[in-house]
């Protein structure tokens, strides 16, 4: 069997998040501990918390919206051809790593099942 040499991994909460081909481009998310109540992260929960570019030029985005809100929550999409308005994936995850780490697998899922369009 011949393995991929360009399958990327990160740790992410505790966790092996499998990036295949894709890069983090931008990350405040990891340094969270999503165990904390929102009250003592809202400052912290901005609409740009990670952000995945992917080989076929996807990207799968998390934020927080409404930004710096406690009444906030999470959103994890995947953006095809710089869409924002129409992501092929939309999530909102409970504030719970586990339940961010399924949503962002299932993001990934897509956007690295289909090619992307340029």
């Amino acid at each position: 069997m011949k393995q991929k040499e360009n399958n990327i991994n990160t740790m992410l909460f505790g966790e092996v998040l499998e990036l295949g081909e894709a890069r983090i481009t931008y990350d405040s998310l990891s340094p969270l501990d999503l165990a904390q109540p929102v009250a003592a992260l809202v400052d912290d929960l901005g609409e740009d918390l990670l952000q995945i570019v992917c080989a076929n030029g996807d990207i799968v985005d998390v934020g927080w919206y409404p930004a710096w809100s406690e009444q906030g929550r999470l959103r994890v999409v995947t953006v095809r051809g710089q869409d924002w308005e129409a992501p092929i994936f939309s999530a909102q995850p409970a504030q719970k790593p586990q339940a961010l780490l399924a949503a962002l697998r299932a993001a990934l899922r897509v956007a690295l099942a289909l090619p992307g369009s340029q």
